[in-house]
């Protein structure tokens, strides 16, 4: 069951992620003016580089907090978690280091080839790809002291620097920016964020390697979770991100545009689900046990993390799918309005479900099943794939959004008739959660029908604020239930 401190850790998580974004709307505007387009654009594209670099560790990280919390409950020590930790850090020290070789032998084909830019730009941004490239020895032994300290629910410690961090990323090329605009020394500065982040990490994650305890430990159970966990980590963007390119091929660059802007706002909302399940998984790899007690704890998390959902994701997105087109209107103009509020109504349902997904996609993880995850995906790779092609021949953007929402159905479908074969005691609470997850997709999929030929549009401003209003009331009743069962 929830207490306080998860919902503690839920709130941490969650304004380290969306804190970043915010400094990022900040500076964002002054940094493009004061580094230009074409430097901006390689600074972006190193931003992007810099979260995927995460992926180099093969899921090692996440393997290891996975077994390090579900050892802890089977009575594992201290000293023996620590002997298992600084074997997968020297594991993710080495890796890095070769991954550091490989990306230094690839700058001159990088920046000389690979990428389009200006001949004046070439040799800053063969220095930026040097400090990329020297980067990800420490991102990945950060990454290490992320895990272990995630199993041991420490996240008051992880968000300490994971929001600085994030608010970091921004901020220092801003800085940087005020005195130079090479990218050499803008992208030295992100280093340089990197090294002290991990250094920090050391610090505080260093009572979980110390005084090991040489002890027998499953190398392939971490091998094998974080081998399957890469294969989601890389097929999971390209199911998402695919579609633009597709559009970009079919249509027209123009309609990419309208495609990518309500897509990359919509996107971002799952974060909050994504900072819950991220608070919870420890809590929910202590509990896969065989005992009647782990049983019960499970089922009751389990029940709450529903609840929590329903409470909250649930009225925020049946809102936020109502509002697209008037939100488009008001920040971007008429023009986007038109052609991507259609857009953002599909996006919306299938951004619904897949933050109701995230339950049983960390409750599959956290039993340490990242391979029925990664199966699935793989599943639903080429027929989503044949099926976008096919709606954008016949009905343009709208159509590939109407696929993608159906994917993200299917594949949250999957998941929970996943969790109910893996664990037939939650087969009840899975149903009701799935129930509510789906009834609410029909819901706003029926209303957005109805109103979408009304003249003047519906909803007007004025019925925004009691959309927000009611989603309010529902959240707070709901909590309240939520408070009275615990």
């Amino acid at each position: 069951m929830l207490n306080r401190r998860h919902y503690l850790h839920i709130a941490l998580n969650i304004s380290s992620m969306v804190l970043p974004m915010v400094a990022g709307l900040l500076v964002v505007p002054d940094l493009i003016q004061r580094l230009g387009t074409d430097r901006f654009g390689v600074l972006s594209i190193s931003w992007v580089l810099v979260g995927y670099f995460g992926l180099l560790d093969l899921g090692l990280a996440r393997g290891l907090t996975q077994y390090l919390a579900s050892q802890k409950s089977l009575g594992r020590s201290d000293a023996e978690c620590a002997y298992a930790a600084r074997k997968v850090r020297g594991w993710m020290l080495g890796l890095g280091l070769l991954w550091s070789v490989i990306l230094l032998a690839l700058t001159a084909w990088v920046t000389q080839t690979g990428l389009k830019m200006p001949e004046s730009l070439r040799q800053e941004a063969s220095v930026g790809w040097v400090c990329l490239s020297l980067s990800v020895p420490p991102l990945l032994w950060a990454a290490s002291s992320f895990g272990v300290m995630e199993a041991s629910s420490r996240f008051s410690a992880v968000n300490a620097v994971r929001l600085p961090l994030g608010v970091a990323s921004f901020v220092v090329p801003w800085i940087v920016a005020q005195w130079s605009s090479h990218l050499g020394w803008v992208l030295g500065g992100l280093m340089l964020v990197r090294m002290l982040a991990a250094l920090v990490l050391a610090m505080l994650s260093r009572r979980h390697f110390s005084d090991p305890s040489p002890s027998h430990f499953s190398l392939s159970q971490i091998l094998k979770f974080g081998g399957w966990l890469s294969v989601s980590n890389i097929v999971g963007p390209f199911l998402s991100y695919f579609d633009r390119f597709a559009i970009g091929a079919l249509v027209s660059i123009s309609a990419v545009t309208y495609y990518t802007v309500p897509f990359d706002v919509l996107i971002r909302l799952p974060t909050i689900p994504m900072a819950m399940m991220a608070a919870l998984f420890p809590l929910l790899a202590q509990s896969h046990g065989s005992t009647q007690l782990h049983d019960g704890q499970l089922r009751n998390t389990f029940a709450a993390v529903g609840h929590l959902l329903v409470s909250i994701w649930l009225p925020g997105m049946l809102v936020c799918g109502l509002v697209g087109t008037l939100a488009l209107e008001w920040w971007i103009g008429p023009d986007m309005a038109n052609a991507g509020g259609p857009v953002w109504a599909w996006l919306s349902l299938g951004i619904l479900l897949n933050g109701f997904a995230h339950l049983p996609y960390t409750l599959l993880h956290s039993a340490g099943r990242s391979d029925i995850t990664a199966k699935f995906h793989l599943a639903e790779l080429v027929p989503y794939l044949a099926l976008v092609w096919w709606a954008l021949l016949n009905f343009g953007i709208e159509g590939a959004a109407a696929v993608w929402a159906l994917r993200c159905g299917v594949d949250t479908a999957l998941l929970y008739a996943a969790v109910v074969r893996l664990r037939p005691g939650l087969r009840h609470t899975a149903i009701q959660v799935a129930g509510w997850a789906f009834f609410g997709c029909l819901g706003l999929w029926m209303i957005q029908t109805m109103t979408s030929g009304l003249q003047p549009a519906w909803p007007q401003p004025v019925d925004t604020l009691w959309l927000g209003m009611a989603a309010l009331g529902w959240t707070v009743w709901q909590g309240r239930k939520l408070n009275a069962s615990q």
